[in-house]
């Protein structure tokens, strides 16, 4: 299934090929400890959460970036 903006962001940090695009395109991603503490959120909280500084025109990027890997 594909990633969406109901995908918790646990299936992403459990996936290495999702978590490098993340990287490449949200740089620090896989560093950043809030990320642990945020698994249980969908991007689409991420996306609305101001402290996370994470636009949703970036998580769709991913999106896109996955989507066009067959990753997700």
């Amino acid at each position: 299934m594909a990633y969406s903006m109901d995908t918790v962001v646990g299936d992403i940090l459990a996936n290495p090929e999702a978590l490098a695009i993340m990287d490449s395109i949200i740089p620090g991603t896989s560093k950043n400890p809030m990320m642990k503490m945020a698994k249980g959120f969908t991007l689409a909280k991420i996306a609305k959460t101001p402290a996370a500084k994470i636009p949703e025109a970036k998580i769709q990027e991913f999106l896109d970036a996955c989507a066009a890997k067959g990753i997700g």
